[in-house]
């Protein structure tokens, strides 16, 4: 399935490259694969003709194209959906195919480009009602940059989701747009959660530590895909038969109301919130393992102490506010207030040094001199002991 981060990643691609262009025509499956004696009838994808795209905006796993005409083209990339911009293959989704299909499922032929939408699912709707479905829930994105860390958890445990278990709520694309199988699995683990356990059994603390851990790891997810690191690396759980945290068997189910593979280890997530990861993860230190990590400004992602930029967005560890007193701020530049006049001095001193070396030198040479003119032995050695 293709995931947030990477519905996200082809969102901010598409939107830099065809926003302003004109739909000239279309083709693809959704117009040729239709009964015989509708083939010589429009279909509503013909609406778009003509009309230039105005915004491309992303919400979960779904991917909105809207039109000037005011309807707008819903995208879902399904299990392994990508796009391809002029024939072009630069999706980091169509990698993962050994055998392409061959034909897109839409294709829109616009005034510079050509942009085809492969094994997808594509459906037109009224923009104006999209765009308020958007406003209302894009700060439950997991991939927003506004991310609404309470708002989410009050839905995780609003009354309606109390019997269900938490593997599905967390999945459910209303609660928590953008969360797929991956982050699901990696979440629960990373929050020592245990993914059969009911909503109603987990206290504020449980569901608060959840979502920030669904957070986290869709955030190394978007630059996995981003950079092109391998996602795999970071698995501590997901498809494993033993567990990386204590070696132990890990079970694997499809529970609940979506049957989803579920991988979890009974030791490490028993939801006593002090199990989770500790070795050999990039999680166990933003879960309190270490006490001085620092949380990037632009994506909430908490770094490691040393770190000089975010690892999930890239942003500079130095455009952070400061967290420190006033008053230790004031003794901070009292302090180097006082190594510069200190090293002030030293410079000084090292001058005046300097200049009677110079003296000195410039004295001994000259009476050198002096002596040489007498041929008197005793002479210089008197010179030698001033």
């Amino acid at each position: 399935m293709v995931e947030g981060p990477g519905n996200k990643l082809k969102g901010e691609k598409m939107k830099g490259k065809i926003i302003g262009q004109t739909v000239k025509s279309i083709s693809g499956n959704a117009i040729d694969n239709r009964p015989k004696r509708d083939l010589d009838k429009p279909t509503p994808y013909h609406n778009m003709i003509e009309n230039k795209i105005t915004d491309v905006k992303t919400l979960g796993k779904e991917l909105f194209m809207f039109l000037s005409s005011g309807e707008c083209l819903r995208v879902h990339f399904l299990m392994a959906g990508f796009v391809r911009y002029n024939g072009a293959s630069e999706d980091p989704d169509e990698s993962a195919k050994k055998k392409l299909p061959e034909n897109p499922r839409l294709q829109l032929n616009l005034t510079k480009d050509v942009v085809s939408l492969y094994q997808c699912s594509v459906e037109m709707r009224d923009g104006t009602e999209t765009l308020v479905r958007w406003e209302k829930n894009i700060d439950l994105d997991i991939c927003w940059k506004h991310f609404n860390h309470e708002r989410a958890t009050k839905e995780i445990m609003d009354p309606r989701n109390s019997e269900r278990l938490i593997c599905d709520v967390i999945l459910d694309q209303e609660i928590l747009p953008g969360v797929g199988n991956i982050i699901k699995n990696e979440a629960l683990f990373d929050a020592g959660i245990n993914p059969l356990t009911k909503v109603k059994d987990l206290t504020q603390s449980h569901v608060t530590k959840l979502v920030k851990m669904n957070r986290d790891f869709s955030m190394i997810f978007y630059d996995c895909r981003k950079t092109g690191k391998p996602l795999y690396k970071y698995y501590k759980i997901y498809r494993f038969s033993k567990c990386k945290q204590c070696e132990g068997r890990v079970t694997k189910c499809k529970p609940g109301e979506y049957e989803r593979g579920t991988y979890f280890c009974e030791k490490c997530q028993d939801n006593s919130l002090k199990t989770g990861p500790c070795k050999n993860s990039l999680i166990g230190w933003a879960t309190g393992v270490a006490s001085s990590t620092w949380k990037c400004e632009a994506c909430t992602f908490e770094n490691k102490p040393g770190s000089v930029s975010c690892f999930a967005c890239g942003s500079s560890k130095a455009k952070r506010k400061s967290t420190e007193s006033p008053g230790t701020s004031q003794a901070k530049v009292a302090k180097l207030g006082s190594n510069v006049a200190l090293s002030a001095k030293k410079t000084a001193s090292e001058n005046v040094l300097s200049e009677r070396k110079n003296d000195n030198v410039a004295v001994k040479k000259g009476q050198e001199e002096m002596c040489k003119g007498h041929k008197k032995a005793c002479v210089i050695k008197t010179v030698s002991k001033a």
